[in-house]
C-alpha cells in the first residue's frame, strides 16, 4: 500500500509552484486523506462593531455593524473524479450613515470549488476555481496586503496535469488565471490581473522525501502603472516530518521584467508546514520571500515602483477543547520593502502591516452554534503611503450558526 505521503504528492501535483492568487497555506502537501461529506447548508447572522471601517489614520469612522450569509457544501473524495464545493452568499451592512465614499452595504460572498481525475495510476488532472467578492483582504493569497474602501472582486482559476513515469519519477504542467479588481475609484489604483505557466520535475528520493525542480512563468497587467513578467527557476524539498506532519521547502532566482525598466535577479523562497493531530487540533503555516507587484503605482505622482521586496509570513491553527467548544486563531504578517521609483521626485519607502484573529464556537446543539470572533489589524508605513496609511482597526463581532 502507498503511505499517506505518496498519496498527498500524488493530490498535490498541481502545487508544484506556488501561483498568484493560490492560497499559500496549500505550499505544504496535505496531511492525511480527506473525507467525503454530503451536501450540507449553513446559515450564518452576527452583529459586531468596527472602530475603524475604512482602515485610516486621517478620516477613521467607527459603527456597528450586521454580518449574515448563506452557504453550501459538499465534498466526494471516494471515486477516481473526486470534487469539493463550498459557497457563501451574504453581506455586511453598517448601521451607521458612513462619511465620504465609505459605503455602508458591502458584499460578503465567495466560492470555491476542486476536481480531480485519475485517468488511470499514472495520469491525473487538477483543476480549481476561487471567486471572492468581500471588503476584507485575504493575506493568505498572495496577491493583497490591506484592507481598502470598499470591496473587491477577485478569481482564481487553474488547472493542471501530472503524469508519474515511474513510480519515483513526475512531471506536472499547468497553468493559472488570477485577478484582484477594487470596486472604489480610490483603490483601483492597484487592479491587477496575472496569466502563469508552471512546469515541475519531481523524484520521490525515499518514503518521505521527495525532491523537485520548476519553473514558473507569471505575467501581471496593472490597470495603472507598468506591467510585469517574472520567471522563477525553484529548486524544492517535500518532506513528511510524520504521518501526521507536512513541510516544504522551495529556493531559486525571480528574473523579473518591468516595463520601462528592464530585467532585474532576485532571489526568492517558501516555506510551507501543515500539522494535524486528529480532528482535535491542527495547524499551518507559510513563509513567502519574493518581489511582487502588489501596490507600485504611486497615484499621487503616477509614478510606479521597479522593485517591491515582500515577506509574507501566516500561521493558522483550531482546537476542539470538547465535543462542543471548538477555538480558532490565526497571524499574518506582511513586510515591503519598496525601491527604484520611477522619477526622482519619490523616495523609497516600507510598509508592514500586522493582523491577528481569534475566534470561538460553542455548539448548543448538533445544528445551532453560537460564535464570537475578533480581529487586529495594524498598519505602519514610512515614506509615501498614499492610499495606504498607518492605522489601527479593532473588529468584534457575535453571532449564530445553523447548518443541516
Amino acid at each position: 500500500m502507498k503511505s499517506l505521503f505518496y498519496l498527498s504528492l500524488m493530490a498535490a501535483g498541481m502545487l508544484a509552484v506556488h501561483a498568484n492568487g493560490q492560497s499559500l497555506y496549500t505550499l505544504a502537501g496535505p496531511v492525511g486523506l480527506e473525507e467525503s461529506i454530503p451536501l450540507k447548508w449553513s446559515f450564518n447572522l452576527a452583529g459586531g462593531y468596527d472602530d475603524n471601517v475604512n482602515a485610516s489614520n486621517y478620516d477613521q469612522q467607527e459603527s456597528a455593524f450586521i454580518s449574515t450569509d448563506i452557504g453550501a457544501s459538499l465534498a466526494n473524495y471516494d471515486s477516481v473524479t473526486q470534487y469539493s464545493f463550498s459557497a457563501k452568499l451574504g453581506g455586511i451592512f453598517y448601521l451607521k450613515d458612513l462619511e465620504g465614499n465609505t459605503n455602508e452595504s458591502l458584499s460578503n460572498s465567495t466560492l470555491s470549488a476542486n476536481l480531480s481525475h485519475s485517468f488511470d495510476q499514472t495520469l491525473r488532472y487538477n483543476g480549481s476555481v476561487s471567486f471572492a467578492w468581500q471588503p476584507e483582504p485575504n493575506y493568505a493569497n498572495g496577491i493583497a496586503n490591506s484592507r481598502r474602501d470598499g470591496d473587491y472582486i477577485y478569481v482564481y482559476v487553474s488547472s493542471s496535469v501530472s503524469k508519474a513515469w515511474t513510480s519515483r519519477y513526475s512531471t506536472t504542467l499547468g497553468a493559472n488565471f488570477s485577478m484582484i479588481d477594487y470596486q472604489e475609484d480610490s483603490a483601483k489604483t492597484d487592479n491587477r490581473d496575472y496569466v502563469g505557466m508552471d512546469f515541475t520535475n519531481r523524484y520521490k528520493w525515499t518514503e518521505r522525501l521527495a525532491l523537485s525542480l520548476s519553473w514558473n512563468g507569471s505575467y501581471c497587467h496593472r490597470e495603472y502603472g507598468n506591467n510585469e513578467f517574472s520567471n522563477f527557476v525553484m529548486a524544492g524539498a517535500e518532506y513528511a516530518v510524520a504521518e501526521n506532519t507536512s513541510a516544504t521547502l522551495r529556493v531559486g532566482p525571480q528574473f523579473k521584467y518591468v516595463d520601462g525598466y528592464g530585467t532585474k535577479t532576485y532571489p526568492s523562497a517558501e516555506f510551507g508546514l501543515n500539522h494535524r493531530m486528529s480532528d482535535r487540533f491542527m495547524i499551518g503555516m507559510f513563509v513567502r520571500y519574493s518581489n511582487e507587484a502588489t501596490n507600485t503605482y504611486i497615484p499621487n505622482s503616477g509614478a510606479s515602483y521597479y522593485s517591491n521586496e515582500t515577506w509574507r509570513f501566516g500561521v493558522n491553527s483550531t482546537l476542539k477543547l470538547t465535543h462542543r467548544v471548538s477555538l480558532d486563531a490565526g497571524v499574518n504578517l506582511i513586510s515591503s520593502d519598496y525601491t527604484n521609483p520611477s522619477t526622482s521626485g519619490n523616495t523609497d519607502t516600507t510598509t508592514l502591516t500586522f493582523n491577528a484573529t481569534a475566534g470561538v464556537k460553542l455548539m448548543l446543539t448538533n445544528a445551532l452554534a453560537l460564535t464570537a470572533q475578533y480581529s487586529y489589524t495594524n498598519g505602519t508605513y514610512s515614506g509615501y503611503n498614499y492610499p495606504m496609511p498607518a492605522y489601527n482597526r479593532n473588529v468584534f463581532s457575535f453571532g449564530m450558526n445553523y447548518s443541516f
